[in-house]
Parts: C-alpha cells; structure tokens; sequence
C-alpha cells in the first residue's frame, strides 16, 4: 500500500504552538541574540501554560539552535549568525589586532546600508527605541559610567529598524567578536572630553534623517560617523605598536 501524498491536517499541540511564537519573535528582531526570556514560573504563568510545556518548546528551540539554556542562568536568544563565522576567524583577531580594521570595513558596509534601509522602513517605535538609546548614553556620560554597550545598543536599534533580523544577529556578531577592543577604543575616547559629546552629536545626526525618512542623508551622516570612529581605532593601534 502506498503512501498517500497529502496527509491529515493535525492541530498544534500547546509546546508547537509556543515554540512558532517565540520563532516569530526572533524573526520580528522582538527578541534579541543574547536577551534573556523571563524565568520559567513567569513565563509560564505569561503564556498561560503549565511549566513542562513550556520546558518541552525550550527544549526543542534549544536542539534547533534557537536559544540557549544556561545552567543556574537562565534560557537566551541565541544568534544565529553564529556559524557564519568560524572559531579560526576569532583566533585571528584576538592574536592579531591589526586584522580588526578589515572587520570593522566589513561592519560599515552593513551598517551604511543598514540607516539607508532604516530611514526608508522604520516605524514610530524604532525611532523611540533609537531615541532611547542615545539619551541612555548622554545619562551615562554624565553620570561617568558610559559603557560600549550604550554605542551598541544605538547601533543595534537601528538595524532593527530595517526590520530585517538577519542585519540584527550578523551585527550583534560582529560586535561580539571586537567588543574587548571596541571597549578599549571608548575608554581611550573617554580620555578626551569632546570625545563623547561629540559622538552623541554625529548619533543624532543619523536619527535626525531617520525620522526625516531621508534615505541619502542617514547613509551619509552613518558614514561620517563611522569614519570618524575608524580614525580613533587607526590612531589607537598605531599607538599601541
């Protein structure tokens, strides 16, 4: 007897159902590569369900390489970029510094299209979600605590605004790689107190023709403050030889 080429429709079961959820979520950029979902209990009682249920769609996401379960820590978003770039690449940067501007090169192209595609696509709660991420930074830089993931997260949230969650994980990736340089960049900055003010002011800039929804000038205002930041890195590794 043969196998019939169409089969009986099945309804979802309750794990299925929250697993297509949490997917669409990571699709939508709702949920980020290294955010952390609520503890068990909660989510549970969030998603209205009992906690193996919600343990079986964590545990299927997890084998599909959709999240990580950390012992003692909790469930994140995993990035799936991840495998793209091999742990070869990461040994080459963490032993030779000065291969970093090639994959800083690499990260303007992404991001230069990135503020194009933003001004075109965005929506009123990405501009409030970059808004909020430069006003953390100025509260930061006057509190003295200004950190490389409040540059990060202005970065990110623009590429959220593309509304393309490939642009998100490949670039919170490529932060991941160079985030102890980056950092070692920003404290040198922060050694100059025009520095961050200014870079505040070059983040406004690319918001600015965001909102406007002028495509021409997001890119442009991006890439001079990318060059801008690709000048300290150049004078930093030349400081260092």
């Amino acid at each position: 007897m043969t196998t019939p080429m169409y089969q009986r429709v099945t309804t979802k079961t309750v794990s299925e159902e929250i697993v297509e959820q949490i997917k669409t979520l990571i699709k939508e950029s709702k949920i980020e590569p290294g955010e952390q979902l609520p503890p068990e209990r909660k989510f549970a009682e969030m998603l209205g369900v009992g906690r193996p249920t919600l343990r079986e769609a964590l545990n299927h996401l997890e084998a599909r390489g959709f999240l990580e379960i950390r012992k003692r820590q909790g469930v994140f978003v995993k990035n799936i970029s991840t495998p793209l770039v091999s742990d070869t690449i990461h040994q080459i940067f963490r032993e030779d510094k000065g291969m970093l501007p090639y994959l800083y090169e690499v990260r303007k192209d992404i991001e230069l299209a990135g503020a194009y595609l933003a001004a075109q696509r965005r929506t009123d709660e990405d501009l409030a979600l970059i808004e909020f991420s430069i006003r953390k930074m100025e509260t930061d830089i006057v509190a003295g605590s200004i950190t490389i993931s409040d540059d990060i997260g202005f970065h990110i949230a623009i590429a959220r605004s593309t509304h393309n969650f490939l642009r998100v994980h490949i670039l919170k990736h490529l932060f991941d790689i160079s985030g102890e340089f980056l950092d070692s960049v920003l404290k040198e900055l922060a050694k100059e107190t025009s520095n961050l003010p200014s870079v505040v002011h070059q983040h406004r800039r690319v918001l600015e023709a965001i909102k406007t929804k002028n495509a021409h000038k997001a890119h442009d205002e991006m890439q001079k403050h990318l060059s801008w930041v690709q000048v300290q890195w150049r004078s930093i590794l030349n400081a260092e030889k």
